[in-house]
């Protein structure tokens, strides 16, 4: 066992961890963006059982606007700033279909994770096997 082996297993350890955080942090993005989605198609779908009735619409810092069911059509955004103008139904069947597709990939990096965090056990084992096996070899060696 020499020092260059064992340096090259702690560096790969290092990369594996980054790449692992790096999954976690797009797993909880997405689980964020999954909430945002079934809130999203909540809201929706309780508005377009409403007739006529007044409610309060939330624009943020504490205010609410008064509103009134008007005609059943939103802005969907479809990205670059860009919006187009649908029913509401079609907005709520896109809407699932985005969030059938953040879940389906918040499985497979879930999946993917979960893969590399064997990885990393399997390797940090390996390690700290191969130092201390160094260690041992290094004690046996004399000195001139």
């Amino acid at each position: 066992m020499n020092e260059e082996s064992l340096q090259q297993g702690i560096a790969t350890l290092e990369l594996i961890k980054v790449q692992i955080e790096n999954l976690q942090k797009q797993i909880d993005a997405l689980q964020l963006s999954i909430q945002e989605h079934a809130r999203a198609i909540e809201t929706l779908e309780g508005y377009t059982k409403m007739d006529n009735q007044e409610m309060r619409v939330p624009i943020g810092a504490g205010v609410f606007l008064s509103a009134r069911m008007g005609e059943r059509k939103g802005m969907l955004s479809i990205g670059n700033d860009l919006f187009v103008e649908l029913p509401l139904e079609k907005i709520i069947e896109n809407l699932k279909s985005r969030r059938q597709s953040f879940e389906s990939l918040l499985t497979k990096l879930t999946e993917d994770m979960k893969k590399l965090q064997g990885t990393y056990a399997a390797l940090s084992e390996r390690v700290e096997k191969d130092y201390q096996k160094y260690l041992e070899e290094r004690g046996n060696v004399q000195g001139p």
